[in-house]
């Protein structure tokens, strides 16, 4: 058994503080009944899920809608409020208070939501002491509530100044971890140009190298065939001048020349002359034993 009470003022009568108590068993669409007291006086009214069913059916809403505006109006918001719903709640008791009406008013506009028949309550003394009791004992509950509410807030602070602390620690580390990484980067990136730099230089020599290499190759081909040229000229020449000439040698005397118009050393004597041409008859002649 669920119950509230709640102090609400009739739009009939705003200058009469009232106090209205709600008691269900499952939910307000299986029916519910209501104490109303003054302080003084207490009236009891009971309304059946017929009647909720009929109510919700000449509203023109579900079931469930209607309950739930329902529960806003009759405990003031119990079980929490629709995101954007700001409709306000108004009673209306009647003169002789045996008639209890609800509405909602939504942008100036008045729905009316039910009805309930007021009969006085049988002892309105023990009514309105059991209406303090449980306003007492819900009092007590809400504060014990709020006092947990409290202290789950300060927890809740605690743990979100612990996690702003830690919070700020992770950044500083992250932070230094990126400055020490960042370094690490520089450094290994500088020395990978470098590395790079001296491999591009060395590339750079050896290719100037083996240009140099086929320069010096080239022009030594050069020097080595007209090194051969001149050696193979100077060879023919060698030879020649070592081997004489195999054509058959004229023999030429001074008189000949003379015969040739050539000038000759008058040095040599025609005598001379004869006395060679007289050896060489006589080396050419037959022996006696040959010519007998």
């Amino acid at each position: 058994m669920s119950g509230t009470v709640r102090q609400i003022t009739a739009a009939s009568d705003p200058g009469t503080p009232y106090f209205l108590r709600v008691d269900w068993a499952l939910d307000l669409g299986a029916g519910f009944t209501l104490a109303l007291t003054d302080g003084s006086s207490a009236w009891i009214g009971e309304v059946s899920e017929d009647e909720v069913t009929r109510e919700a059916n000449d509203v023109g809403a579900t079931r469930e809608r209607y309950v739930e505006d329902l529960l806003q109006a009759l405990t003031g918001g119990e079980g929490g409020r629709r995101g954007g719903d700001k409709g306000v709640y108004s009673f209306h008791v009647s003169p002789d208070r045996c008639h209890l009406s609800y509405q909602k008013i939504c942008n100036d506009i008045s729905v009316h939501l039910g009805s309930v028949e007021l009969q006085p309550a049988p002892d309105p003394l023990e009514l309105n002491r059991e209406m303090i009791g449980q306003s007492l004992k819900r009092s007590t509950y809400l504060e014990s509530k709020n006092c947990q509410l409290l202290e789950e807030n300060r927890r809740l602070k605690q743990e979100h100044q612990r996690i702003l602390i830690e919070q700020e620690q992770q950044v500083e580390d992250k932070e230094m971890l990126e400055g020490e990484l960042y370094s690490r980067f520089v450094m290994v990136l500088n020395e990978k140009k470098a590395k790079i730099r001296g491999l591009q230089d060395a590339v750079r020599q050896l290719q100037h190298t083996d240009s140099q290499q086929r320069d010096e190759e080239g022009r030594q081909s050069d020097d080595d065939t007209t090194q051969g040229d001149d050696g193979q000229d100077r060879r023919e020449e060698t030879v020649q001048s070592i081997h004489p000439s195999q054509e058959p040698t004229i023999l030429l005397t001074g008189r000949d020349l003379v015969c040739y118009g050539i000038s000759v050393d008058r040095t040599f004597s025609d005598e001379e002359d004869e006395q060679r041409s007289r050896k060489r008859r006589l080396l050419h002649s037959p022996e006696p034993s040959e010519q007998e």
